[in-house]
């Protein structure tokens, strides 16, 4: 069986996923809730500098509160700290945004953020607020092109699975293109 685990991203949380490493949890998620705690990428870098084997995740990266190119930068970064144990959990931002007192990101806005960040990733050329951009880091700076972690979506009902079901890899709960249903957060 596998078993993950969730926290905030506090200063003690790289500790504790070290712990959860130590005792054979498979996956560790930090949540994207910027208003209530720290950072989500800061926190999951500190915890890849403490651990081996664990996999690391958002749980769940909120669209509308990072540009799609820091946020792909970023997966590049942890890619490059913790090596195919790189999970990425997006969703529309229910909790974070109404700590912020805005509504959840619409699924079209989460559908389009997916796709330009995997476009990102595989290092194809992106339109990006109305200009074509790509990632440009060149030998050395960050993992070659294509970078490939999974994709799964926080959903909470028929729209949000119909977005997992395309662009994901999973559902945040279920993951759908393992050979076996297994959690995933």
């Amino acid at each position: 069986m596998d078993i993950s685990c969730a926290f905030a991203p506090v200063p003690d949380t790289p500790d504790h996923i070290a712990l959860a490493e130590r005792l054979g949890y498979r996956r560790a998620w930090v949540y994207d809730t910027p208003a209530l705690q720290l950072d989500v990428w800061m926190t999951l870098a500190r915890a890849a500098e403490r651990t081996r084997r664990i996999e690391l995740g958002t749980g769940v990266l909120i669209p509308s509160l990072r540009h799609v190119m820091v946020t792909a930068a970023a997966i590049a970064g942890l890619v490059a700290l913790a090596p195919g144990r790189v999970n990425v959990g997006i969703g529309s931002g229910f909790t974070g945004r109404l700590a912020m007192g805005q509504r959840p990101n619409t699924w079209t806005v989460v559908a389009g953020y997916i796709r330009q960040l995997k476009a990102l990733l595989a290092g194809e050329l992106v339109e990006v607020d109305g200009a074509l951009t790509q990632m440009l880091h060149g030998p050395g700076q960050a993992p070659p092109r294509p970078i490939r972690v999974p994709i799964v979506v926080g959903t909470g009902g028929p729209k949000g699975e119909a977005i997992a079901r395309e662009l994901g890899d999973g559902i945040a709960g279920i993951s759908f293109r393992a050979s076996s249903a297994t959690s995933t957060v």
